[in-house]
C-alpha cells in the first residue's frame, strides 16, 4: 500500500545500520515525497498499490515501497540492495540483462524507470520480461527522450530513443501500449494536464504503460540471434 512520509520515516530511520546521516541523505533525496510527486501519474494509469510488481533497477527500493508485500527489486548495486532489504523489502542483487533468468514468480506490473537506456539489449530485455507477467500483465517504463539539446546524452547511457521509437520496439517485443505521459515529477497536476502531449513528443521524457499480448508470436525467421539469447 502507498505510506505517508510519516510511515517512512518509521520504517526506514534505526532499521538499516547505515547511520543517521546516510539514511538521512537517503530519504531525503528518494524517499521522501515520492508518492506526492507522482499522484498525477498514479491516477492517469490507474496504479494499483495493491499489486504484485517487479521493479527492475529498484535502487534503495523508494517505489517498491508503496507496492504489495510479495513485489520483487532487482538491482546491480549490493548496497542499495543491502538497503532495501534492511528496510524490509524483497530485492536481488543481479543484473537485468542476464539476471531474469533466476526469477520464478509472476507479476501484475513491471516497473522499469529510467533503465532501458542504460542497457547493452533493450529487446531482450523487454522480451524476457513477458515471461514473467502474468495474464493481461503491464509495463510501466519511463526513459529519458531523445533532446537537440543533446540533454539525454550521458556516458552511462548507450540507447537513446523518441516517442515512435519507443513504441516501436515494445510492438516488435509483445506489447500494446494502453498509456503515455510525458509526466514531469514536482510539477502540479494542471501543468501536467496541459502540456503532457507536447512534453511526451519535445519534452525532458517519456513514461508508457504497455500491456503483455498473450497471443502474440515473434518472427526470428531472417534474424541472426546470438548465442545468448535463448527463445
Amino acid at each position: 500500500m502507498k505510506k505517508t512520509n510519516k510511515e517512512l520515516e518509521e520504517i526506514i530511520f534505526g532499521k538499516t545500520g547505515f547511520g543517521l546521516e546516510e539514511e538521512t541523505r537517503i530519504y531525503q533525496k528518494f524517499f521522501r515525497d515520492w508518492q506526492n510527486n507522482h499522484l498525477y501519474l498514479y491516477k492517469k494509469f490507474r496504479i494499483d498499490f495493491n499489486e504484485k510488481i517487479l521493479d527492475i533497477g529498484c535502487s534503495y527500493g523508494y517505489n517498491l515501497i508503496h507496492f504489495s508485500s510479495d513485489s520483487l527489486g532487482i538491482e546491480a548495486t549490493p548496497r542499495m540492495v543491502e538497503f532495501a532489504n534492511k528496510i524490509g523489502l524483497m530485492a536481488l542483487s543481479t543484473n537485468a540483462e542476464n539476471g531474469l533468468a533466476e526469477i520464478t514468480d509472476k507479476f501484475d506490473l513491471i516497473w522499469c524507470s529510467d533503465f532501458l537506456v542504460h542497457l547493452i539489449s533493450p529487446y531482450k530485455l523487454l522480451y524476457d520480461c513477458r515471461k514473467l507477467l502474468k495474464k493481461d500483465g503491464r509495463m510501466m517504463i519511463q526513459i529519458p527522450l531523445m533532446s537537440i539539446f543533446g540533454m539525454h546524452r550521458s556516458d552511462c547511457h548507450t540507447y537513446a530513443f523518441n516517442k515512435k521509437s519507443l513504441l516501436y520496439l515494445l510492438e516488435m517485443t509483445g506489447y500494446q501500449v494502453i498509456k503515455t505521459s510525458g509526466f514531469l515529477r514536482r510539477k502540479p497536476g494542471w501543468f501536467n494536464l496541459i502540456f503532457e502531449p507536447f512534453l511526451q513528443i519535445f519534452g525532458g521524457n517519456i513514461w508508457v504503460l504497455a500491456e503483455k499480448l498473450e497471443n502474440w508470436t515473434p518472427s526470428f525467421e531472417r534474424t541472426y540471434l546470438p548465442p545468448w539469447f535463448e527463445d
